[in-house]
This record gives structure tokens, sequence and C-alpha cells, in this order.
């Protein structure tokens, strides 16, 4: 029976540049004993709200579950320090090291998320013996794309995200006007940081870049377009302990570029999800959640072992398409 009590704490850790990283870590009323933590990497334009549906479903488990708002995202300012997929791998190492500094772990993260836990695992070989499985949503070895397929949709699709990142990139000031202008409530308008906002838990995925201008935005994307996973071979380490994800109509990470993923490391499982586009986290929370659930109850980390035996078919039914 899940317990459906639990407590959220809204935290702040520093990063190396000094900025304040929020972190949101949510804590079961019966902790399990084992003392594993989840930890939720959310993707880009978003917040740690992401996984909200999520984590009351994993500290109904009794797991204790760290979320946070990315650099330039959310409650989090974009700080000094650039904003390339190697900083936010370090960003997430200094709120390990303050918050789990031991005990076994289990990291999931969605699309930019999956990239920052890629490199993490590069940069940080000492966690490797600590992770107990990895869920990579929507993840790639060969940056985002702006191009997802080559149908005449697709292309015209593909000549409006081009158009439109190199405006972002180069009248960033106009773009920004533009956002002022837009109502309060619109997920890209652009309002000033608050100085003081409420403790109980991560602003609205909606609000992700609210605060965000658009030179910080079109900078975090020219990292996601020219990122190219270092060092894969490191994750083979973990055996059958990753899991990737990816949804079949994805058009932000087509689902090919998460297959080759999956073919470079022979140890990981791969579940393509039909009729599923890059909203995978929204569309199937309550799979999701399952996959990591299943990894956070297994045996604790150890030396690398045998393939595990694929995840049932019959929890690819119809409810979550």
């Amino acid at each position: 029976m899940l317990n459906s009590l639990s407590a959220t704490e809204v935290l702040s850790v520093l990063a190396t540049d000094g900025t304040a990283l929020s972190v949101y870590r949510d804590t079961p009323a019966r902790p399990r004993p084992d003392g594993t933590t989840i930890v939720l990497v959310h993707g880009a334009s978003v917040t740690a709200d992401l996984w909200r549906v999520h984590t009351r479903h994993l500290t109904g488990l009794g797991f204790t579950v760290l979320r946070y708002d990315q650099r330039a995202h959310g409650r989090t300012p974009r700080g000094q320090a650039p904003l390339t997929i190697e900083q936010l791998a370090d960003d997430l190492h200094h709120i390990l090291r303050t918050l789990a500094p031991t005990g076994p772990l289990v990291l999931a993260g969605h699309s930019l998320g999956a990239l920052v836990l890629q490199e993490l695992a590069a940069l940080r070989t000492e966690l490797l013996p600590r992770i107990r499985g990895m869920v990579l949503l929507s993840a790639t070895a060969h940056g985002a794309s702006v191009i997802p397929g080559h149908s005449p949709r697709a292309l015209l699709l593909a000549t409006g995200r081009s158009l439109f990142a190199f405006t972002c990139t180069h009248a960033p000031q106009a773009v920004d006007r533009v956002r002022r202008l837009l109502p309060a409530t619109h997920p890209h308008a652009l309002t000033p940081r608050p100085n003081t906002g409420t403790n109980d838990g991560p602003p609205p995925c909606r609000h992700g870049v609210r605060h965000t201008p658009t030179a910080d935005l079109a900078a975090l994307w020219q990292s996601l377009r020219h990122y190219r996973a270092r060092h894969l071979p490191v994750l083979e380490q973990l055996g059958g302990r990753p899991v990737l994800m990816a949804g079949a109509d994805d058009q932000h990470i087509p689902v090919a570029h998460t297959a080759q993923m999956a073919d470079r490391l022979p140890g990981a499982r791969l579940e393509i999800l039909p009729r599923t586009t890059h909203a995978l986290p929204i569309r199937h929370p309550a799979l999701v959640s399952d996959r990591i659930a299943r990894l956070a109850a297994g045996p604790h980390p150890g030396p690398r072992r045998p393939k595990d035996p694929p995840f049932p078919n019959s929890l690819l039914s119809e409810q979550f398409h």
C-alpha cells in the first residue's frame, strides 16, 4: 500500500560560481531502511515540477527524492558560469555531495536532464559504484536537432525552428521586448524575478524560463545542439542498470538517436513507446515511475552484472499509450 504522506523541504546548494541552486527534498513518512536516494533531473524550459506526480508515487513507496531547478530555470538563477552541459553536471555533483554524500543512488533525467546525467557519469566516475540504476528519457549521444525527420511537414518544422533559433541567437534583445509584451500567464513571457516566493515546492513547469533572458536561452540551446557524449563507454560499467526510454513520435530527440545510443550500451534496456512525443514523462508518469522504482528496489550497486531480462511487455499496455 502506498504511503501518501511526505514532506517537501526547499533547500539551497551553492554551485562552483556561488549560484544558489534550488533543491526540493521529498522525504516519506516511513523511509526505506537502505537509504536509497532517487534524483530527478528535468529538461530545458521547465522546472522540477515536471516530476510532481512521479515524486508522489516514489515517496509513497518509501523513497527519498531529490529534484531541483536547473541553472537558469525556475527558482535557480543563471549565475556567472557558462551554460554548458559540463557546468550543469557539475551543479548536480555539488547537490549530491551536499545532500546525498553516501548511499545508493537512482538517477533519472529527461532530455537535457538525461544529457546531464550522461556527463555526470563521465566526469565523476567515483559515483558509478553508488548508482543502482539510471533512467534516461529521450536520451541522445548526438545533441539536439532542429530536423525531426525528412517528411515535408518535418522539413517545414525544421525551417521554422532554425529561423527562431537564429533570431534568438542574433537578436535576443528584440525577442526579449516581445516576450515582455506577452501576458504574464504565457509560458514564454519574460517577467522580473521576484525577490521572494513561496517555499512549498518548485514553480509550475510553464514558469520554467519566464525569468530567463533570451540570450541565456540561446546559449543553452547551443550547448544542447553541439553536445556530444564524452566517454560513453563509461556507462557500460553500469551493465544492465541503465534504462533508456523514448517516444516514437518525439520531434525534438528523434527515437533513432536514442536507439543508436542503446546500441552503444550493450547492457542497457531500451523501451520505445508508440504514439508518444517528447512529453514522455508527462504522458506516462505511472510507467516512468514504475521503471525508477524497480531500479531503486533492486540489488545494492556492485560489480557489473549480466544483462537483466527485459521488463514484461504487458506493462506497455494500451493504458500507457
